[in-house]
């Protein structure tokens, strides 16, 4: 998997180092660090370029790995949990027609119901940070941008342990490309199985 690093990406990678380190320092009072990894599908195409002889280049927009961390807060009086992340979200096989990758980084917050020993349900937003996509369409390279978005989520959860947790999640969110040109607007959805461990 290639991890590209720029500075919006390393600005990101900072503040999630000062939320892990502040968690562990007050975690006596309810507050964890914690990390997450998942897989992710999607059913919504989407056509973002098309090739040199015309052909639209289409994919999922909603795949494939996900990986993040951050802080995880539950309350000592009731039954709820709340956790904000920075997440690093890759597909680096996406698109028919031609190779295409797509990258983007997600920041976002959930609030679980825990009142069940085993089970917990929860709701959420993103903000998706620097969405793009890397075309090689032919050996013509593109880059595509899309503007920041806004999604949701629900999510159900089964502890496998007292700290580690297994999800599964429907998440939303709607993509609006910077510049004018072929690629197009997208309502993606998508069904992404995560492992969150919270220290």
């Amino acid at each position: 998997m290639e991890f590209v690093l720029n500075t919006r990406v390393m600005q990101y990678a900072i503040a999630l180092a000062g939320l892990l380190a502040g968690g562990a320092a007050i975690a006596a009072d309810g507050f964890s660090p914690v990390v997450s990894a998942g897989v992710s599908y999607s059913g919504d195409d989407w056509q973002v370029a098309t090739t040199p002889a015309g052909r639209p280049v289409t994919f999922r927009g909603g795949g494939r790995y996900k990986v993040g961390g951050g802080v995880s807060w539950q309350s000592s009086q009731y039954p709820v949990q709340a956790t904000a992340l920075v997440n690093y979200h890759y597909d680096p096989r996406a698109g028919s027609n031609g190779s295409a990758k797509f990258s983007r980084i997600p920041v976002e917050g959930m609030v679980y119901y825990t009142g069940l020993e085993t089970i917990r349900f929860g709701v959420g937003v993103s903000y998706v940070v620097s969405p793009k996509v890397k075309t090689d369409l032919d050996g013509d390279q593109q880059s595509i941008r899309f503007k920041n978005a806004v999604g949701g989520a629900f999510e159900i959860g089964y502890a496998l342990t007292p700290r580690l947790w297994s999800t599964l999640r429907l998440s939303s969110e709607k993509y609006k490309p910077k510049h004018a040109g072929v690629a197009q607007d997208a309502d993606v959805s998508a069904l992404s199985l995560n492992l969150a461990y919270q220290f």
